[in-house]
C-alpha cells in the first residue's frame, strides 16, 4: 500500500480501537512513539497510553466506552521520496449517554510519522481540545 493509505489507516485504526475499548492495541500503535496532551501536561511514551486510557476512560458492561470518534478532516503531507510524514486531523467524539447520542468533544490531532522498513509508525501524536462538553460519562475523575 502507498504511504498515504498506510498512514490514513493508522489514523482511522486509532479511533476504532479507542471506540472498541482496546487500549492495549492503542498502546501498540504508539510502541515507538509518544502521545502528548498539552492541556493535561502529559507526555506518554508508547505503551503508557494503554495504562492511562484504562485508568481514565469509563468502560461500560459491553467492554466499550460507548463512543464514536469521527475524523471528518485530515490534512496529510508525506515528504517527497522521504520517510517522514505529518498530519492534522480533526476529531469529534460522540457518546451514547443513556438513550441519547451526544457530541462531547471537539478537537484536533497533530501527528508525526516515520517509515520504518515497510511500515509507517507514529513518532508523536499531540491531542488538542477545541470544545469539551459533559465528559462525566466518559472520563473518570482525576485522583
Amino acid at each position: 500500500m502507498e504511504p498515504r493509505g498506510c498512514i490514513l489507516n493508522s489514523i482511522y485504526r486509532y479511533s476504532k480501537l479507542v471506540d472498541d475499548g482496546d487500549f492495549q492495541a492503542v498502546g501498540e500503535l504508539f510502541r515507538d512513539g509518544e502521545y502528548v496532551i498539552p492541556s493535561l501536561g502529559l507526555s506518554l511514551a508508547g505503551r503508557e497510553i494503554a495504562q492511562f486510557f484504562s485508568e481514565r476512560l469509563k468502560i461500560y458492561p459491553d467492554g466499550t466506552p460507548h463512543t464514536t470518534h469521527a475524523n471528518p478532516n485530515i490534512m496529510l503531507e508525506v515528504e517527497d521520496g522521504g520517510d517522514r510524514a505529518s498530519a492534522w486531523t480533526s476529531v469529534l467524539v460522540f457518546q451514547l449517554i443513556e438513550t441519547e447520542v451526544r457530541c462531547i468533544f471537539s478537537g484536533w490531532y497533530e501527528d508525526d510519522f516515520e517509515q520504518v522498513g515497510d511500515a509507517w509508525t507514529w513518532r508523536r501524536r499531540t491531542a488538542y481540545t477545541r470544545f469539551a462538553g459533559d465528559m462525566s460519562h466518559h472520563v473518570m475523575p482525576a485522583n
